[in-house]
């Protein structure tokens, strides 16, 4: 009886350490969707993709001022929810930085939008723009780990961006599962016993 008990608790055990091995989350991505040639007005898109509790963040947006100049800024949408821009102005020579911070503490999770930036075109060409110092921040006021154009990225405690060796994962609660198997083996022993 004591074998089948041992045997019962180290089979319940094993399922509950598979069952508590982190699995990884899917990774936030922002990416910047442009035409591939500027003429006359044309609109930017930077889309996101799986953010989860996205409250507040910021990017900045490299261009060439020679060829383009910047219209308007358009808030973004993410999953149905509007997220509105707070502020946007020009950095140095070359770009904008776009801030954004959803009202409440609420936060949005999902795929969509952080902003349409409007352009008018000044030389016709090639669109060649950058994002940079990409930021988000989640409801708990922690930064978000994400891609920005494919490379992984997080805030640092200075604010600014250095590259992630690891995917976010999330990982069952491992006392609970642990006090399941135990209260399941229990019950078996239990039974046996009858």
């Amino acid at each position: 009886m004591i074998s089948k008990i041992i045997s019962a608790t180290t089979i319940i055990l094993l399922v509950s350490i598979i069952l508590a091995t982190p699995i990884a989350a899917d990774p936030t991505s922002v990416s910047l969707n442009a035409p591939e040639m500027m003429d006359g007005d044309f609109s930017v898109t930077i889309d996101m993709i799986n953010v989860v509790d996205l409250d507040a963040g910021q990017f900045d947006l490299h261009f060439d001022p020679a060829a383009a100049r910047v219209v308007s800024v358009d808030d973004g949408n993410i999953g149905g929810t509007p997220l509105p821009i707070d502020n946007w102005a020009a950095i140095g020579e070359n770009g904008i930085r776009i801030l954004f911070n959803l009202p409440g503490l609420d936060g949005v999770s999902g795929s969509g939008s952080l902003a349409t930036i409007h352009f008018e075109t000044i030389v016709p060409g090639n669109c060649a723009m950058e994002l940079s110092d990409g930021l988000l921040i989640n409801t708990m006021a922690k930064t978000i780990p994400a891609s920005w154009n494919g490379v992984e990225s997080a805030a640092t405690d200075t604010g600014t961006t250095a590259p992630v060796d690891t995917t976010d994962c999330k990982t069952p609660g491992f006392g609970a599962v642990l006090v399941i198997s135990a209260f399941a083996a229990v019950i078996f022993a239990f039974r046996q016993e009858k």
